[in-house]
């Protein structure tokens, strides 16, 4: 059979011989996925939405507080003072549950109340 064959004909027969699979080029949202996952952007996006929900909930206590990064559902919230930390504790479940009325995809279960002067 090797024999009867064109130099040609055995070349291309030996190429075809030496071909392995090649997979199929990857999907579009993964890399895009994984795009945002490194350049931080999903983070920043959701900031960014965190910061209007919590002065929203916060009311006239959003003027002394920030809320920071959702960590393993934990809310971390910088008070001006001992005074706005303590009112956020009482109001602590309340403000949880309209967290996560509003909050897409995340759900926060505490808050980690914390006094910084900024």
């Amino acid at each position: 059979m090797g024999s009867d064959l064109t130099p040609d004909e055995q070349r291309f027969e030996d190429l075809r011989k030496r071909q392995r699979f090649i997979p199929p080029p990857p999907r579009i949202d993964n890399i895009l996925s994984r795009l945002m996952s490194k350049t931080g952007y999903a983070r920043v996006k959701s900031a960014n939405a965190l910061e209007g929900i919590w002065s929203e909930i916060a009311g006239p206590l959003a003027s002394a507080t920030r809320a920071g990064n959702i960590r393993r559902g934990v809310l971390d919230v910088i008070c001006k003072n001992s005074a706005v930390m303590q009112e956020l504790t009482f109001q602590k479940q309340m403000v949880l549950s309209q967290l996560n009325e509003k909050l897409e995809g995340q759900k926060v279960r505490d808050l980690k109340l914390r006094v910084v002067d900024f």
